[in-house]
């Protein structure tokens, strides 16, 4: 197993839009979370959950709640970089049940930087499809301090790299499922 690499998925958030916790909705007939952590198995990294709802535990992974509370995705980024020992962590989200082996081989390729690493999919880039160094913690701890809590501006404030998953063929992973309709969508067109 590496040791200079850690996966997190957040699973926090509020889930209004969805009406129940996202992570475990029915994607294809198992939870979003579950298809996402048969794919990290096969990368042989230790995979943690960030949330506050401990029916994550059922799925076997240590689940952690944020350190600084009610800060959104930048505060379960502190909370992976805090908890981590690698010097690395990949971050992912507990809605993106499209997430895939070889996308995250280009990610796990690109991480030998000291940069952020972030996908896009042409449109935009994704912050929960993402490698970030641990050297950046006291940076989110200093942006959430100042309640400068927008993931994407913090991003956009440090070095970073992009992974252009369009021109791997592997755009749909960063395809976050955020209503049932979304939900149903992505189901009819993936089968």
């Amino acid at each position: 197993m590496r040791s200079d690499l850690e996966v997190f998925i957040l699973a926090g958030g509020k889930s209004r839009r969805m009406g129940s916790e996202k992570g475990l909705v029915n994607f294809h007939g198992e939870p979003m979370i579950a298809r996402i952590l048969k794919v990290l198995e096969e990368l042989d990294l230790p995979v943690r959950i960030i949330s506050s709802n401990s029916d994550y535990l059922e799925f076997g992974t240590p689940v952690y709640q944020d350190l600084i509370p009610d800060k959104g995705p930048l505060g379960g980024l502190y909370t992976a970089l805090e908890i981590s020992s690698a010097p690395k962590i990949i971050l992912l989200a507990c809605d993106m049940p499209s997430i895939n082996i070889e996308a995250l081989h280009k990610l796990i390729e690109m991480s030998n930087s000291e940069e952020l690493i972030v996908a896009t999919d042409g449109k935009t880039i994704s912050p929960f499809f993402a490698c970030y160094p641990n050297s950046i913690k006291a940076d989110v701890k200093r942006a959430i301090l100042e309640d400068k809590l927008k993931m994407l501006d913090f991003i956009y404030n440090h070095p970073h790299k992009i992974l252009n998953l369009i021109a791997v063929g592997e755009r749909e992973v960063l395809q976050n499922l955020n209503t049932m309709k979304e939900l149903n969508e992505a189901e009819n067109n993936s089968k």
